[in-house]
């Protein structure tokens, strides 16, 4: 097998999301696997001992060995990592003119590479996290592109060529829920966290006289599905600038609106009165759980399905491959066929 596409994946942990249901980094190598498989691309995923694959027939899994260590920035497992990374680059890096690219999913994690010739581009797919490091990057939203350029004045000379895209899952994972007179209470999921506004959520449902359910960690696959499918409403109330939120977007396949705050990448995600509502008081959170029950649940899945399928994103990620292969090889910004979105000038 010729591999075209190099995912560097999660440093820490094996791709294992049985074992890390809630690390949202694994979840984005894994769904970055299956965005691969389904663009019928062979690819090569770099990981730790005891990752596996998601089933298909173009990947290769390329393993690092064990973890020395939990990783943080040039410590000594970010030292041994890197070197271990540049081993297995060298053996199945063909550089022979033919489209091939490199996917840095945990960013600077990887960005003491050696191995990578300068002739293949590197990017970030999903770039979720505060910092990036590549010249080509695919934020998940514009709030997100927004921040990292605000925090990162560098990024500048690179702008040209990023793009945004939205994260991804594979909807047969999130099934349509119950009907609404099953539905049972409010559901907050995620970290058990100030910052991510699990007090708010708490004193809304105490306001709005719901019952009330919050988990913080250790579910995922089906389990997860049935607690989205189940709620009259998801909270997430996110007091910082959220880069994107898988839980918003698996909530709505489940056909469960969303109530959030009205910034960082709501604003493109949750459609006030369809998907859900987006607050900045507690008597509006509280009048948009009530008005939730009239939501038209399986709009809300087909919406999802348009938007936030590896189906519907994977031929916007086959484009996005295509523009930064020009623009890599054909001149930067001067590239003569660089047209990242070619179907729109005709």
């Amino acid at each position: 097998m010729s591999i075209r596409l190099h995912i560097l994946g999660h440093p820490s942990l094996p791709l294992d999301l049985a074992s890390h249901p809630e690390d949202s980094q694994l979840f984005n190598c894994w769904n970055f696997c299956q965005l691969a498989e389904l663009l019928g691309i062979d690819y090569a995923y770099y990981g730790l001992a005891g990752s596996s694959l998601p089933p298909g027939n173009h990947g290769t899994m390329v393993e690092l060995g064990k973890a020395t260590s939990k990783w943080s920035f040039r410590n000594h497992w970010h030292l041994t990592y890197t070197k271990r990374l540049d081993e297995a680059l060298k053996k199945y890096v063909s550089d022979d003119g033919s489209p091939e690219w490199v996917a840095s999913i945990y960013g600077v994690a990887q960005c003491d590479l050696a191995a990578v010739p300068h002739s293949l581009p590197v990017f970030e797919p999903m770039l979720g996290y505060g910092t990036c490091w590549t010249h080509y990057r695919v934020f998940p939203s514009y709030a997100h592109q927004a921040f990292i350029y605000t925090r990162q004045p560098e990024t500048r000379k690179d702008r040209f060529f990023d793009t945004v895209i939205p994260h991804f899952v594979n909807p047969d994972d999130y099934p349509l829920g119950v009907t609404e007179e099953e539905r049972e209470g409010l559901l907050y999921l995620g970290r058990d966290a100030v910052d991510k506004g699990v007090g708010i959520a708490r004193e809304v449902a105490q306001a709005s006289g719901m019952s009330f359910q919050a988990i913080f960690h250790g579910v995922g696959g089906i389990d997860k599905a049935q607690l989205l499918g189940r709620a009259k409403a998801v909270l997430m109330p996110t007091l910082y600038l959220e880069p994107f939120g898988y839980v918003a977007i698996e909530a709505m396949l489940c056909g469960t609106p969303v109530v959030a705050t009205d910034w960082g990448a709501f604003p493109e995600l949750i459609q006030n009165g369809f998907n859900g509502f987006r607050c900045r008081t507690q008597a509006e959170f509280v009048a948009a759980v009530r008005a939730c029950g009239g939501l038209d649940r399986a709009a809300i899945r087909a919406r999802a399905l348009e938007r936030f399928s590896v189906a519907a994103v994977a031929p916007r990620y086959r484009e996005y491959l295509s523009y930064i292969w020009k623009i890599h090889r054909d001149g930067g910004y001067y590239a003569p066929d660089a047209i990242h979105f070619p179907n729109s000038f005709q």
